[in-house]
């Protein structure tokens, strides 16, 4: 994979298909939760697609396009080699092997994991920016995830911290990992609260 797109045209909006939901926007954004539990059930490669072709609509500083994702799925062999790196990574920081086991686990029973990755800009700014696009992309993803009823976890914890994690997945020299989205059927039903957003609004005259 190189910092080329390989694609050979652009898309407009007529040219995207906007799959049919009940899920407005509002009730996506309300209802996104992560979950550690999921179901033992494979998610459908066109919900998968559906999810990353939201991904290069989020905003965009002059359309660097810095996204790139690397998708592995629950009993692959890239599954066991992201797995086995985070049990060394766990086992190496913390000196515990229950915990180092079930960091292992936790990957090994995800039914999707995607590595969403930020290549650099011009200049500092830009690579900032571009850091910012990408992370935009993967809630992109997450609110999609809400329509299609599949939970999107994002982890940027101990199973994305080993030193040879990008090499291993194939990202380039100077790329940057935003986050690592775990997503599947939520076999939980997580519930979370929020501070009322007038608390940290001030309103200028």
């Amino acid at each position: 994979m190189s910092n080329e797109t390989g694609s050979t045209g652009k898309l407009g909006f007529d040219d995207c298909i906007v799959p049919e939901s009940s899920v407005s926007v509002y009730e996506a954004l309300y209802r996104r939760r992560m979950a550690w539990e999921f179901l033992d059930q494979p998610v459908p490669r066109e919900a998968l697609d559906r999810m990353l072709a939201t991904a290069v609509w989020a905003p965009n500083h002059r359309l660097t396009e810095p996204w790139r994702f690397f998708i592995i799925e629950k009993g692959s062999v890239a599954a066991e080699k992201v797995a086995g790196m985070a049990y060394d990574f766990a086992l190496q920081r913390s000196g515990n092997e229950r915990r180092a086991e079930a960091t292992r686990d936790s990957l090994l029973n995800t039914p999707v994991l995607i590595y969403a990755y930020s290549t650099p800009g011009r200049d500092e700014e830009g690579t900032k920016e571009n850091y910012a696009s990408v992370c935009c992309a993967a809630h992109n993803m997450a609110l999609a995830g809400v329509a299609e009823g599949l939970a999107v976890t994002w982890e940027t914890g101990g199973p994305t911290r080993h030193p040879d994690l990008g090499r291993t997945l194939g990202a380039e020299d100077g790329w940057t990992l935003a986050t690592m989205l775990s997503i599947g059927y939520p076999a939980e039903n997580p519930r979370s609260e929020r501070t009322p957003v007038n608390d940290f609004v001030r309103w200028l005259g």
